[in-house]
């Protein structure tokens, strides 16, 4: 909490007289406003089971850098807890498709509170070339898949001038 926020609580706080403090301070409009700000949420407030899948219909899974070099092209594909097994990659002109089941740690027990992803995903990525699966290499290691193939640099011909 910023310390301009705090200020204005004090200065809420001061207007109100007697019992009716907490009666009418959720009715103040800045209330209204202060508890529906993103960095107030936190797992203690509100429904937390609601605001859980709130912010997982928002987020993208997997995570995914792409980086580029004048001879290569690498992709990072965050799957932590992925097992390798349970992952499919496939690959259509310069489109990449990653998708996979991403499982519980402990199926058993129930969530109280989780920022991780479960169950099944599938996410497109467009890479800066077109290039044939054959030319593609995967790897999977702790819980991050490499993609990466090599550039074709095609140097046309020289055309004389006259």
């Amino acid at each position: 909490m910023d310390m301009d926020k705090l200020k204005q609580w004090l200065e809420v706080a001061q207007n109100m007289q007697g019992g009716d403090f907490w009666k009418n301070i959720f009715e103040q409009d800045f209330a209204k406003q202060f508890m529906n700000d993103p960095s107030f949420k936190s797992p203690i407030y509100g429904n937390s089971e609601k605001n859980m899948r709130e912010d997982k219909n928002s987020r993208t899974f997997p995570s995914i850098d792409i980086l580029e070099g004048e001879e290569e092209v690498m992709v990072l594909i965050e799957l932590p807890g992925v097992r390798k097994e349970n992952i499919e990659l496939g690959l259509n002109g310069d489109i990449l498709t990653i998708k996979g089941t991403a499982m519980p740690i402990h199926p058993n027990l129930k969530i109280a509170y989780s920022e991780r992803f479960y169950g099944e995903f599938q996410r497109q990525i467009k890479l800066p070339d077109q290039i044939n699966p054959s030319e593609i290499n995967a790897k999977f290691w702790n819980g991050i898949l490499f993609v990466s193939y090599q550039r074709k640099m095609e140097k046309g011909e020289i055309i004389p001038i006259d």
